[in-house]
């Protein structure tokens, strides 16, 4: 009788231990979705808003007009809503904004982008459905690349040598479930170029 309790347990264990590696996959997938939607929108701005909100002379710079897709909203038709993303470090963090302070690259006014993800819903045996949240942070730098002409360092700025970004999003996931327990990380990077010049 003992051999087939342990034999119990360990196949109750085994399926516990897959259903938690099945939703763990589930908000791996969903997190670099989300950032890679996120930085499909960055290289399809136009380059005066990448550049407006990536300077890093000027004290208050505009967040990267960005949309999301807000699958909680019941009461409209249109479930895009403004979504913006502001490029670190920040010179201030505005008020009522999304932002957290970052301390772990040890830049100063590096911030994350708090978003609330829905990656699925649960319903009950009542029929009552409650959506699963998971939390996602992203950390969005954006850096021109600079060659030298004449001597001196500038961005280029013409046709035959087109302004280009170079975008790195850094983001974090983790569950507001029974799996909230450490930040889970990635990193994407692409460069965007501006082929039609200034």
């Amino acid at each position: 009788m003992t051999i087939f309790t342990l034999l119990a347990l360990g196949v109750t264990n085994g399926v516990i231990q897959a259903r938690r590696l099945a939703q763990l996959n589930v908000m791996r997938t969903s997190a670099y979705t989300v950032a890679q939607g996120y930085m499909e929108q960055i290289l399809s701005l136009n380059p005066a808003d990448i550049e407006a909100a990536s300077e890093p002379w000027v004290s208050v710079r505009p967040a990267l007009p960005t949309e999301s897709v807000n699958a909680l909203v019941t009461n409209t038709t249109n479930i895009e809503i403004s979504d913006p993303l502001y490029v670190s470090p920040v010179a201030t963090i505005p008020s009522g904004s999304n932002l957290t302070a970052r301390t772990d690259l040890g830049i100063t006014n590096d911030v994350w982008n708090n978003k609330t993800i829905m990656i699925d819903i649960a319903t009950s045996t009542s029929g009552n459905q409650t959506p699963i949240i998971m939390n996602e942070q992203l950390d969005v730098f954006v850096s021109r690349a600079w060659t030298q002409v004449g001597g001196a360092w500038q961005v280029p700025q013409s046709p035959t040598n087109p302004a280009y970004f170079l975008v790195r999003i850094d983001f974090q996931f983790r569950s507001n479930g029974y799996l909230a327990v450490n930040w889970l990380k990635g990193t994407i990077r692409m460069a965007r170029t501006d082929i039609t010049g200034p």
